[in-house]
């Protein structure tokens, strides 16, 4: 199914033909392409390939891949952490508090609003709310609870789908789909017509810094189109007419995973922004050093601790990623997720068992390695409690893949 990827001709932020490709995880799947027994080995397989823009610094994925069914049927959500809800509510009010106290019935659009528990924290603030989401199943389900949203991709088209009353708003935000739109570039020239004058826009994206300090290979994905970090985001922003105010909304503590979270404004007023290349380029050469170490730690974690029963927790892209990627990864009895996408399902490529989360207690296990390390304490606290596991069962795949560092 390669012929689903293609690579490109120039640089999705600069348009320049400058690229240095700098490692490749070979033969890789899509995070949420789960298969049926009688489907294995159907599903879609390629190459990631990962280069730098020799002249704008920006890190990227060479490939772009054909997503439109993939995200049609997508249905990955995170409404079943109180994380990722304390998250969103936390957000909404730094967001309301910090730029539109004062302000009567502020209009804002998500793009990728998924289903809509984003929105519906704005909406409780008083906020008028419109998602744009590519999933149909999940905008009929934001639908349901009263979070207007289009079943659309927020591209250079849409503006000719918005309601009337939403053709300029006061707030766009996005949350991890920054990065999975090809040409980033012209969706911020788009969200620049969409705002008023002075809008004030919000993404959060992976940080490309965090991936390096932690070698979290595994956010390399097909899905994936650009890699940035503080630096780059400004950079990106200052050239379609946006000011960065802050990448401080919310503190380490309570932000995500691996989150880089900025807030800009749209103004005329830009401030020049310099990348250091050179650095860039010798950065991402390290991390594809660091990548094959990482690699190798987890499949040795795996072999060092074969004779006891082993299972894994995540199956969003992080678990997927990262067991695509093993030798080893026969080692885990099986997947769990809170959400599995549904009954009797196998992972892509590794095609590992998927299954809720009460698999823990009817298929018992020695120890359990968690991928979803940003909901690690959340994890471990609900199957102690339910399942009567004991804490030091539980191990972070960070804890492995930052050996290094300890």
């Amino acid at each position: 199914m390669t012929e689903k990827a293609k690579r490109i001709s120039a640089c999705r932020l600069c348009y320049a033909n400058q690229f240095k490709e700098v490692f490749v995880l070979p033969s890789m799947p899509l995070t949420d392409e789960f298969v049926t027994a009688d489907k294995k080995g159907s599903e879609f397989l390629s190459d990631i390939k990962i280069a730098i823009c020799e002249h704008c610094g920006c890190v990227q994925n060479m490939n772009d891949t054909d997503m439109d069914d993939y995200y049609n049927d997508y249905t990955y959500t995170v409404q079943s952490s109180a994380f990722a809800i304390d998250f969103m509510r936390k957000m909404a009010e730094r967001i309301n508090d910090s730029f539109f106290i004062g302000k009567s019935n502020p209009k804002v659009i998500e793009i990728g609003s998924g289903s809509g528990e984003q929105l519906l924290e704005f909406k409780k603030l008083g906020f008028e709310v419109l998602g744009i989401e590519p999933s149909k199943k999940l905008t009929e389900y934001a639908n349901g609870i009263g979070v207007k949203t289009l079943h659309a991709f927020y591209d250079d088209k849409i503006l000719e789908k918005l309601p009337d009353d939403f053709k300029e708003v006061d707030l766009i935000i996005s949350s991890y789909t920054f990065d999975h739109i090809p040409e980033p570039s012209h969706v911020l020239q788009t969200i620049n017509r969409n705002l008023k004058e002075g809008g004030i826009m919000v993404h959060e994206v992976h940080d490309l810094n965090l991936i390096k300090q932690r070698n979290e290979y595994c956010l390399f994905e097909h899905e994936h189109y650009t890699y940035l970090n503080e630096n780059t985001m400004k950079w990106v922003l200052a050239q379609n007419g946006f000011q960065c105010l802050t990448f401080n909304l919310l503190s380490k503590e309570e932000k995500r995973a691996n989150s880089l979270l900025v807030a800009s404004h749209k103004t005329t007023l830009i401030e020049s922004v310099d990348i250091d290349v050179t650095k860039e380029i010798s950065e991402l050469q390290t991390l594809s050093k660091n990548i094959q170490e990482s690699i190798f730690r987890i499949d040795n974690w795996l072999n060092s601790n074969k004779e006891f029963k082993i299972a894994a927790y995540g199956a969003g892209g992080r678990g997927v990623m990262t067991i695509a990627a093993l030798d080893n990864f026969k080692l885990f009895r099986y997947l769990v997720d809170k959400n599995p996408k549904a009954q009797g399902i196998f992972a892509p490529k590794s095609h590992l068992p998927v299954y809720s989360i009460e698999r823990l207690d009817e298929d018992r296990v020695d120890k359990i390695l968690v991928f979803s390390f940003g909901y690690f304490n959340e994890i471990v606290e609900e199957c102690c409690k339910r399942f009567n596991y004991e804490p030091q069962q539980f191990i972070s795949l960070l804890d492995i893949i930052e050996l290094q560092h300890a």
